[in-house]
């Protein structure tokens, strides 16, 4: 590993945003997100905690990691398909027309209803969460799960498989389901994987066993995950490469306003952009992960050059950034390469914001 370094590698220009024709060459992506869910926004004057909220709007669409991270892709021309397990009545539900679920959504067919979780937005931007646990899913059920995604990869010639969210029981153990063989399927086919969950999930599969070449925990999920307390830059670094000899490739640490963080091997590189209002935090990695695999090159794996490297980690804070200025977790636009981010090799004696 390449120590730490204290000079700036790279100040990016600014560009226009969005709305153009994407080169040919992006990276392609196909998501995987096992336990979706229907969100259901409900959008107040004021939260009053024991009495009746009335809200001004409500929204509902299909929510989770993968479907998150494939519908920020889409947007930047990268082609990305999300696989979900859902029944159709759920689908037209959450996504309304057809030709909008088709264009991102590859859908294996379960009997169980969509776990719906409620979302209270205030005009102060608070934002309140009640989430349902994810309904089990059948030995066989997973495995044609783990099928379509597999066949997706292959169909798309895709570069990156994307395991989003929390894993759910399998019915007949009572355990989570098994992703090993997923990873070492898509591997044997050539294609980087990124492992993108959290707590005990992501203990447990940040593992040599599994071929996981990219994982993005946040500072509080690094620090559990790893029993690292995270005070300075110095302290990140040194947990992220625990985890990289525990054999995963790429560790993206998310840092909250105070960044991004890549360490892999062949050193540590720092994004950092200016400082966004705050209105919804939720969905913000996966904003920030969908804008990092944006920028990677197709028929390229890893590992990438640096100058690949700091465009997509500008990405990745724009993104972040857009994310959360927004109420619900889908972005109405992304931008190419925005002005004012710094990507560097970090300070080690950085001191973390509270």
């Amino acid at each position: 590993m390449t120590s730490i370094m204290s000079k700036p590698l790279q100040t990016l220009s600014p560009l226009k945003a969005v709305q153009q024709r994407v080169p040919a060459g992006l990276s392609r992506i196909v998501t995987l997100t096992p336990a979706p869910a229907i969100d259901r926004v409900y959008f107040l004057d004021r939260m009053v905690e024991g009495h009746v909220n009335r809200a001004t709007r409500v929204e509902t669409y299909l929510a989770g990691k993968g479907i998150n991270v494939a519908r920020a892709l889409s947007l930047a021309g990268n082609v990305a398909i999300a696989v979900v397990p859902i029944n159709d009545e759920d689908l037209e539900l959450a996504e309304g027309s057809e030709s909008v679920r088709n264009k991102v959504f590859k859908t294996v067919g379960v009997t169980a209803a969509t776990r719906v979780n409620a979302i209270i937005v205030d005009t102060d931007g608070a934002t309140t969460n009640f989430n349902e646990n994810a309904a089990p899913l059948t030995a066989e059920k997973w495995q044609q799960l783990c099928d379509a995604t597999l066949d997706e990869v292959k169909r798309v010639q895709a570069d990156w498989l994307v395991l989003g969210g929390s894993l759910p029981v399998d019915s007949s153990t009572g355990r989570e389901v098994d992703p090993g063989r997923l990873f070492r399927a898509a591997h044997q086919q050539g294609v980087s994987t990124c492992l993108d969950t959290s707590g005990e999930t992501l203990k447990a599969w940040a593992s040599s066993a599994t071929p996981v070449d990219l994982v993005k925990p946040n500072r509080e999920e690094l620090a559990e995950i790893t029993g690292t307390a995270l005070r300075t830059m110095r302290d990140v670094v040194f947990a992220a490469n625990v985890l990289r000899q525990r054999g995963i490739r790429t560790v993206l640490a998310s840092l909250g306003s105070d960044g991004l963080v890549a360490v892999n091997e062949h050193g540590v590189l720092w994004a950092r952009g200016p400082s966004a209002r705050v209105l919804n935090t939720t969905g913000a990695g996966d904003a920030a992960l969908a804008g990092y695999l944006s920028a990677l090159p197709h028929s390229s794996a890893a590992p990438y050059s640096t100058e690949v490297v700091c465009e997509a980690l500008a990405r990745a804070v724009a993104w972040g950034a857009l994310a959360v200025q927004e109420a619900t977790t889908i972005l109405p636009r992304v931008v190419f390469s925005p002005a004012g981010i710094s990507v560097s090799a970090p300070d080690p004696d950085y001191v973390l914001s509270r």
